[in-house]
């Protein structure tokens, strides 16, 4: 895989994370258990079968607890510490194509930052959803997210930079939406 697109992929990666904390890292093993893409040496972890069960099961418990109202707002609260990790980890073996050296530090400064970006968007969409559906239309922005990571995910692995350009766009959108959320949220009388 040549640079630039393990590069566009680690941070695609790291963008779905926001939306979804395991997918990316689950993916991510998969595509290591899968190929001969060469690990960090402390990653080697990442090509185990077993470790794409975990992070398998982990990827189908998140995706069905974002479906219940108040447990959604139970993942967004714990995952704030998590989606920044999982990013880094999730982007982590793609940059390492970029630079060995630098690989981990590169998706820590980047891919952290971008998953917290995007994972806040998505929690103020969610508290504006809540406000004005009583929580009703949370599980369909759910499923709008599943759909976002999964196509995300999916395009990053055929056309990594296509998929980049695709998720500049969709996180344009989501903060446009997240700000409007927020404007409206504050118009409210409380």
């Amino acid at each position: 895989m040549e640079a630039l697109s393990a590069a566009a992929l680690g941070l695609v990666l790291a963008a779905c994370a926001g939306l979804r904390a395991f997918l990316p890292i689950f993916s991510a093993s998969v595509a290591a258990w899968m190929s001969d893409m060469p690990l960090p040496p402390a990653m080697e972890w990442l090509d185990q079968p077993q470790t794409m069960v975990i992070f398998g099961v982990a990827t189908l418990l998140e995706i069905l607890g974002d479906k219940v109202p108040l447990v959604d707002h139970v993942l967004d609260s714990v995952q704030v510490v998590s989606k920044p990790v999982l990013a880094a980890l999730a982007a982590t073996p793609f940059l390492y194509q970029v630079s060995p050296e630098f690989a981990v530090g590169i998706g820590i400064v980047l891919g952290a930052p971008l998953a917290l970006g995007v994972h806040g968007a998505k929690a103020t969409a969610r508290l504006g959803s809540t406000a004005t559906t009583g929580g009703l239309g949370n599980p369909v922005l759910s499923v709008l997210e599943d759909v976002a990571a999964v196509g995300a995910i999916v395009i990053a692995f055929l056309a990594p930079l296509l998929a980049l350009v695709l998720v500049a766009v969709l996180l344009f959108v989501l903060f446009r939406f997240a700000r409007r959320i927020r404007r409206l949220t504050r118009r409210q009388p409380g």
